[in-house]
């Protein structure tokens, strides 16, 4: 974020909590629902599941992305053109639409899933084809001559693709595959639609409950601030920490 985006940020927020605060929202006692354990504990467990959901699209979306890279990169033309067909469709389509797929069309199918599974489904099969075209990118960026040097070496097309070009592709891709996983996690939201009680739907819950259905939702929103923010700079830092090593690496190979 740059410096003027920051000012103007930072004199946003002051000029609503200014009108906020002339129309009562600041006063102590809109507040002291908060102060409640029981508050306290509902929110706790609502970011938990939160997280939860976030980690097994996250963990999917990854696994699924890598395969569909991969596949996309098939000497098979067939392989790549379907390959290519279903990620250029599934990544075009909004995780709202995805998530009312899984509620409204596969049930006519048998296939009934927890509210839990519904939200990581449309999560992943939105996730996973951004992620495919990251790695893609990243791994036709990579010179052509490690390919053609690892088969003179008598290693097979697929180790090496496995063992020589894919780690040098992720540790390529890694910021983008940062962004994408902060980007998922936010998309945890759309819980709410489907009654599932992640941060946002509790926080209403807790605000229609209480008659504080806006300090409900700043609270959120500030705790949602709080996780994407740290998730970055863990992942940030994760990423400095992987690019030194392999740069560090490559000047001892050298």
């Amino acid at each position: 974020m740059s410096i003027a985006s920051a000012v103007v940020l930072i004199v946003l927020v002051a000029a609503l909590l200014y009108v906020f605060g002339r129309s009562g929202g600041l006063d102590a006692d809109r507040w002291s629902i908060f102060e409640s354990a029981g508050v306290l504990k509902l929110l706790a467990k609502a970011l938990l599941a939160t997280i939860r959901a976030a980690l097994a699209a996250g963990v999917a979306a990854m696994v699924l992305g890598t395969i569909l890279a991969l596949l996309r990169l098939s000497r098979m033309s067939w392989i790549r053109g379907m390959v290519a067909a279903y990620v250029e469709v599934t990544r075009s389509l909004p995780t709202l639409l995805v998530l009312y797929f899984t509620i409204l069309m596969l049930p006519n199918y048998g296939v009934r899933l927890p509210v839990y599974w519904q939200l990581v489904l449309a999560l992943t099969v939105t996730n996973a084809a951004m992620i495919s075209e990251i790695l893609r990118a990243s791994l036709l960026a990579l010179p052509k001559g490690q390919l053609e040097a690892s088969l003179s070496l008598g290693l097979t097309r697929p180790r090496s693709i496995w063992y020589i070009l894919l780690p040098q592709g992720f540790r390529a891709a890694l910021p983008a595959l940062v962004a994408q996983l902060i980007y998922l996690l936010k998309g945890t939201v759309l819980g709410y639609v489907i009654s599932y009680e992640e941060l946002l739907y509790s926080s209403r819950m807790i605000g229609e409950y209480t008659g504080f259905l806006l300090q409900s939702f700043l609270v959120a929103t500030l705790i949602y601030l709080a996780v994407n923010t740290a998730l970055s700079l863990v992942l940030s830092a994760l990423v400095r920490r992987i690019t030194d090593t392999g740069r560090s690496n490559a000047l001892i190979d050298n």
